[in-house]
């Protein structure tokens, strides 16, 4: 890049990476406000993991409608209307009295914030193509752990409801810089009209449906596609694993620390706070390596994801033996910082694998896959064995999921180069 275009990278990557700070501290905007929740609605462990529950499965399934559209509408719009959707949710989840209320307030919130990372990582994939493509998108990857450092802390200065409405604020803010960014326009795909539209107003309901069943098998079509890629089916099957470990720690870390380790709650949130500054450290260490290592093997990138996995899972055993203290803040920290290995390489490598005129629904798909699969069901499958048996025990159920995935994301490797070359001609 040249100098004037390097400044212009930058500010794009800048308000992206704030705008997925503002995206994720949303998203654990309740992680620190647990007893504010059983006190407000009388709910039990099970019923508060089913919030995070509630919250994914419309964020996962909202990645797929986002990626389409993405690599066909303007990106920027697509970002901003999804940013403006959930700070919108997440304020009224404030004025609600019920359980029911708070729920459909957190899917709307999932599902708002289901526009940034896929369209996101397809705008910065496409700016900063080449070797240092991974170190770009760890930037950008960053928002995620500041964004939980922010949630956490928010929640817990501020409680439930307040945390909701004061990241509501920056939520529309940064909307508006996004709609105002001067991003490149994707690889040109063919846009469908609404036939209603074209036709007038009087077109009537059979039109409609044509018009979105049309966009239905066009949304279908460009899935089978990217199905095809062997690559990217173990990586799918990979990060779903992964996805179901991550999801899992990040929804009762906290908890498990207040009960099994016996800690207060400002004792568990400055060592979850050391620990996120762990992760932070894990993503960009992650993504610098991946880049070196993408220059001496084209499966170079995988091979990072595998390893952080599998250095995860041993920081994790020992994590949930110990008692309080150094060796425990240690091992936490490590395996943070290990398990954030993945993120940009990932991106990365989903870019580097899609046809470039299915970019963002490349990276739709691959989260869609990871949250409603791997993140959804998380938090509620902990908090049920955690009511049956103990959260102890619960714990060991995401560290073996990591020995799984890394397996898995080893098999992707072995076809990587293949399917980059044949994506690329």
């Amino acid at each position: 890049m040249t100098g004037p275009q390097r400044s212009y990278g930058t500010h794009i990557l800048v308000v992206l990476a704030l705008t997925n700070l503002v995206s994720y501290a949303a998203r654990n905007a309740l992680f620190a406000v647990y007893p504010d929740l059983t006190a407000r609605y009388g709910i039990d462990d099970a019923q508060i993991g089913l919030l995070q529950t509630v919250f994914m499965i419309p964020h996962a399934a909202a990645t797929l409608g986002f990626g389409w559209a993405g690599d066909r509408f303007d990106r920027r719009r697509v970002i901003a209307v999804g940013m403006i959707v959930a700070s919108a949710a997440g304020a009224f989840g404030a004025l609600g009295s019920s359980y029911l209320g708070l729920g459909i307030s957190r899917a709307l919130v999932g599902f708002g914030t289901a526009a940034v990372v896929p369209v996101a990582n397809s705008i910065l994939g496409q700016i900063f193509e080449g070797p240092q493509k991974a170190s770009r998108l760890a930037v950008f990857n960053l928002g995620l752990f500041v964004g939980g450092v922010v949630g956490f802390a928010v929640g817990a200065a501020l409680g439930f409801p307040l945390v909701v409405v004061t990241l509501a604020v920056p939520g529309v803010v940064l909307a508006a810089m996004v709609a105002a960014l001067p991003v490149p326009p994707p690889v040109a795909l063919p846009v469908v009209l609404p036939v209603a539209l074209a036709s007038g107003a009087g077109a009537g309901k059979r039109t409609a449906w044509r018009d979105f069943t049309a966009m239905v098998r066009l949304f279908l079509a460009d899935a089978r596609v990217l199905l095809r890629i062997r690559t990217l089916r173990w990586l799918i099957a990979s990060t779903t694993v992964m996805a179901f470990a991550a999801g899992a720690y990040n929804a009762w870390l906290k908890e498990f620390l207040v009960r099994d380790k016996w800690m207060s709650n400002e004792e568990a949130t400055s060592l979850l706070a050391l620990a996120l500054c762990g992760g932070l450290s894990g993503i960009l260490v992650g993504a610098r390596i991946s880049d070196r290592l993408r220059r001496r093997s084209p499966s170079g990138r995988l091979w990072v994801i595998v390893i952080g996995m599998a250095l995860t899972a041993p920081c994790a055993s020992v994590a949930i033996l110990l008692p309080a203290g150094l060796a425990l803040n240690v091992t936490g920290v490590a395996t943070l910082f290990f398990i954030s290995w993945y993120h940009a390489p990932m991106a990365a490598t989903v870019d580097d694998l899609a046809p470039k005129r299915l970019a963002v629904a490349a990276q739709g798909l691959v989260i869609f896959t990871m949250h409603m699969i791997g993140t959804a069901p998380s938090s509620w499958v902990i908090g049920e064995i955690s009511k049956y048996a103990s959260l102890r025990t619960a714990m060991w159920i995401p560290t073996a999921a990591l020995v799984v995935a890394a397996g898995l994301m080893a098999v992707a490797t072995t076809s990587f180069s293949a399917d980059h070359q044949r994506a690329r001609s």
